[in-house]
């Protein structure tokens, strides 16, 4: 099979299985789900390293070289609104020697100031008006302290795992965005 019409029976299998949202981006982060490199183990995390720096995300200390782990994220004003996020990606070796990669995303939102939040003193020798709080975006190594509304989630973030695949090969990525745009094109009911 070539490579185009490889790419082709991809994408179409991809869109009959269903597609939540853009159809366009859905192809896209499947297929990057479905990736697996022929390359060094850690070429791959350098670019999932260097997605996440991209991202505003600082690294913490992980004694796996095939796992990486985000402090949270946190932006929005806490007056309000806070949306708190932290990223994982795990890489795993496959017994042929080749590697696959899967990243997820923590996250959480925390309406208003209805608890403590992280990193910040219980003591406060300043009142809570005399501090501007202009939409901050900080990033705390520690848990946060969420009431029951402000369970974090975790969910696969194929995005993500789409954005290091497109790093590391972007004239591949760039041949898949063809594929998909053609397959997209001739498959789509004109509106007329």
């Amino acid at each position: 099979m070539t490579t185009k019409h490889g790419l082709v029976a991809l994408v179409g299998a991809l869109l009959i299985t269903g597609c939540a949202g853009s159809p366009r981006k859905t192809l896209l982060e499947r297929t990057g789900s479905l990736v697996v490199y022929d390359l060094p183990a850690q070429q791959v995390m350098a670019a999932a390293e260097a997605e996440l720096g991209a991202r505003g995300y600082a690294l913490l200390p992980s004694t796996d070289p095939l796992f990486l782990q985000t402090p949270w994220k946190i932006s929005g004003n806490f007056d309000v609104w806070s949306a708190w996020s932290r990223r994982y990606v795990e890489g795993h070796k496959l017994p042929d020697g080749r590697f696959v990669v899967r990243a997820y995303e923590m996250a959480a939102n925390t309406p208003a100031r209805t608890q403590l939040l992280p990193g910040f003193s219980a003591t406060v020798h300043v009142a809570p008006e005399e501090q501007p709080n202009t939409t901050p975006t900080v990033l705390l190594a520690t848990d946060p302290v969420m009431g029951r509304s402000a369970r974090p989630v975790i969910r696969r973030d194929l995005a993500f795992e789409w954005a290091i695949m497109e790093r590391l090969n972007p004239e591949f990525a760039g041949r898949v965005k063809e594929q998909v745009d053609y397959y997209l094109a001739q498959n789509t009911p004109s509106t007329r």
